[in-house]
């Protein structure tokens, strides 16, 4: 784990506590120098409170500039339908317009596929790779990337692991993605690892199910 500044600024300051601790209890016959230890140990003490308000007050900041997600409900049912047209999972990439800080999923970007199954979907690396670079090339930043589960009702969207490292790697490295799980039913997990995740859908045929849940209504 890599180590903060003021993880270093701390254990720096504790080593010279305990270095001025001993120096103090071995100068407590010199009065002198007894006083001016304890003037710097009270010191040592102040700064290590100062690094403890700084630490609190930056945990409870909150994030300015949270992403704000923004779909069609007519988006989401043809996005269901690519994802569940056969048996085996499927998997894409989705990005789109920003403007006045919400972020548009509204483009399919499709890429190779190494494998697909019925119970898992792998990308093909070089083809990702590439699809990443075109955006970058063109000024889009991948927004979203969506994928079927097998089963029904709303447990099915749940992630699983591959799921989690894969949505774990894009948030360490800065991306902006959220995750959206459909399942065979209609039911769709918006999900970010570090619940910044604001979805707002645009029109009519889809309900809210819970908190990052939705369901597809009206399906043929």
């Amino acid at each position: 784990m890599k180590t903060t500044h003021l993880e270093e600024k701390r254990d720096g300051l504790l080593a010279k506590r305990e270095k001025l601790l001993t120096r103090f209890s071995q100068a407590a016959r010199d009065r002198k120098g007894m006083v001016r230890l304890f003037g710097q140990i009270q010191q040592t003490n102040e700064f290590l409170e100062t690094l403890d308000r700084i630490e609190d007050e930056t945990k409870t900041v909150v994030p300015t500039g949270a992403p704000r997600y923004v779909v069609s409900s007519l988006f989401l049912h043809e996005s269901y339908k690519k994802l569940t047209a056969d048996q085996d999972e499927q998997f894409f990439f989705v990005t789109g317009t920003e403007m006045d800080g919400a972020l548009v999923l509204d483009q399919w970007v499709e890429f190779a596929h190494q494998k697909r199954s019925v119970v898992g979907v792998t990308a093909d690396t070089r083809s990702t790779h590439k699809l990443l670079i075109k955006l970058e090339q063109f000024g889009h930043r991948l927004l979203a990337h969506f994928h079927s589960h097998p089963g029904k009702g709303a447990d099915a969207t749940r992630p699983s692991g591959t799921d989690t490292r894969f949505q774990k790697n894009l948030e360490g490295a800065g991306h902006v993605a959220v995750m959206a799980i459909f399942s065979r039913d209609g039911y769709i997990r918006f999900l970010r690892l570090d619940q910044n995740a604001n979805v707002e859908v645009h029109g009519t045929g889809v309900e809210q199910h819970e908190p990052g849940v939705f369901r597809l209504t009206n399906l043929d």
